[in-house]
């Protein structure tokens, strides 16, 4: 039987620090970059394009402000689905809700754990009837967000 063995990047700090720093502005220049961590341009350049190509860096993306399109109120909605829902059947329906921000299957008690961005308290109950609509689901539990802090997991 063949075995898979995955390559592991080395990373050591100046890496880290590249990393940091582009988990703060993924756009910064690699000039700006190179004066950030003591480096020259081009040794910055091959240092991103290497972790880039050791899929250490798997990509970039853009990220929205929930605000801008009325969604002041963050949730998460857990859910627990019916022994005849199938876990695709499920996704596939919260894919296609409007508010739906992400999904994680868990262990434990609930099956999922739903993020939302709504626009206040009623619109987070036609979410979750929503979800409710689309697939059989045994139970919802909702936890509204008050405060968040993003931390660099370097």
């Amino acid at each position: 039987m063949a075995r898979h063995t995955e390559k592991i990047a080395a990373i050591d700090e100046i890496d880290r620090e590249i990393l940091k720093a582009l988990l703060r502005n993924a756009r910064i220049s690699f000039s700006e970059l190179a004066r950030d961590i003591r480096l020259s341009p081009n040794a910055a350049a091959e240092r991103v394009r290497r972790m880039e190509r050791d899929a250490v860096i798997v990509g970039y993306r853009v990220e929205l402000n929930p605000r801008a399109f009325g969604r002041r109120l963050r949730a998460f909605v857990d859910v627990k689905l019916r022994p005849d829902t199938p876990a695709e059947a499920f996704e596939r329906a919260v894919e296609q809700i409007p508010g739906v921000a992400g999904f994680a299957l868990l262990t434990g008690g609930f099956d999922y754990s739903v993020e939302v961005e709504c626009a206040n308290e009623p619109d987070l109950v036609r979410l979750v009837e929503a979800m409710r609509k689309a697939v059989p689901l045994a139970e919802t539990y909702s936890r509204v967000v008050l405060r968040e802090r993003k931390i660099d997991t370097i």
